[in-house]
């Protein structure tokens, strides 16, 4: 596509009506040209016909918590109740956003809905999603609640010690508003959700969209237990080994443990099951097969955002109609570009760096 027909269907995209001769007063050229670029647009199947009707594009709908991320870094091990030395590093965070952004990194056309406050940090949230090519048109922005503010303590291996998250505003993504995004949620090709969200969204979300297949992150132990009854309509779950033990109430000991883990959930419905073991690797599900890929050594300079880069891959594996096995290899490559650097998103995220890394760990 030229750089001319972009700029008409990006025109047409806001306003599909116009007449070509608007079109061309906007971009100063003749309306000849203007119909001949329209043509050529049609012939390129981006336009469907008459009204200038829009190929409908897939695209990945996000519901779910956004905030801004406070960490704390020691320089030494961490002495409790007491003033420890290190660095502290503000960026934007939430489970629902972050994935959003991987997503977005990844060339796949992405939709968040979130709840953020009209202050300094929400509007410094869409900002920059916007500036990411996510859409967030339909995001709950709240004149009332403040933008959520999540505050993490890491330990000296990197890993997080201890956290608190002020998240109130997102009880305003009830099923009232979710219920006024119908079209824009409707029309994707899947739904990621967090449980973040409340138990009423969720289970409104996996009712009303059930033929959109819908990915969940299970966030914590404690969050996931909002799913617990509902597990038959997610077409992918990724947990961890605590998350996992309290919702199928099975101990994990051993690969063994995981295995029955992990048929626990295809039993309950869910069609691909990811289990993250830490350094032990991941366990992966379907009803075809079962697996698992050992962990890979590497030095972690932040954890924080390693699962959100997880899930993101394995969407991405979904959008690309990878198998399971392709679809475990880049979720784990994807969590390993974020473990590799400071920030809770790495800012060279990419299909490129992901692929790169799979070749470099021979995963």
């Amino acid at each position: 596509m030229t750089f001319r027909e972009k700029e008409i269907l990006q025109i047409l995209k806001s306003n599909p009506m116009i007449s070509q001769q608007e079109i061309a007063d906007m971009l100063n050229i003749s309306r000849t040209s203007v119909a001949v670029h329209i043509t050529n647009l049609m012939k390129k199947g981006e336009l469907l016909g008459k009204g200038y009707i829009l190929k409908k594009e897939n695209y990945v709908t996000v519901i779910g918590g956004s905030n801004m991320d406070i960490q704390g870094f020691p320089n030494n091990p961490l002495v409790m109740h007491d003033s420890n030395p290190g660095k502290v590093d503000i960026s934007m965070g939430g489970v629902g956003r972050n994935i959003a952004e991987n997503l977005s990194r990844l060339n796949i056309n992405t939709k968040l809905i979130s709840a953020v406050g009209n202050d300094l940090y929400g509007n410094t949230i869409l900002s920059e999603c916007k500036n990411l090519n996510i859409d967030v048109n339909d995001c709950f922005i709240s004149d009332e609640y403040s933008t959520s503010i999540y505050i993490s303590i890491l330990n000296n291996d990197k890993d997080m010690q201890l956290a608190i998250s002020h998240m109130d505003i997102t009880e305003k993504l009830n099923e009232s508003f979710i219920h006024s995004k119908y079209k824009s949620i409707n029309d994707s090709k899947a739904i990621v959700i967090d449980t973040n969200l409340s138990t009423e969204a969720i289970d409104f979300i996996t009712r009303t969209y059930c033929h959109v297949p819908i990915f969940v992150d299970t966030v914590s132990t404690a969050k996931c237990l909002k799913i617990k009854n509902i597990l038959s309509r997610f077409e992918a779950i990724k947990l961890n080994k605590y998350e996992s033990e309290t919702l199928s109430n099975i101990k994990i000991e051993n690969l063994d443990d995981v295995k029955k883990s992990a048929q626990y959930f295809l039993d309950k419905g869910i069609k691909n099951v990811f289990i993250t073991l830490g350094s032990d690797g991941v366990y992966c599900a379907n009803n075809k097969e079962m697996f698992h890929i050992p962990g890979v050594k590497i030095d972690i300079i932040n954890a924080t955002g390693a699962g959100d880069a997880f899930m993101s891959g394995i969407v991405y594996g979904f959008m690309n109609d990878f198998n399971l096995n392709e679809t475990a290899k880049f979720a784990i490559s994807s969590s390993l570009v974020a473990l590799s650097h400071k920030n809770t998103i790495n800012p060279n995220f990419s299909v490129d760096l992901i692929n790169k890394t799979i070749k470099e760990f021979n995963l």
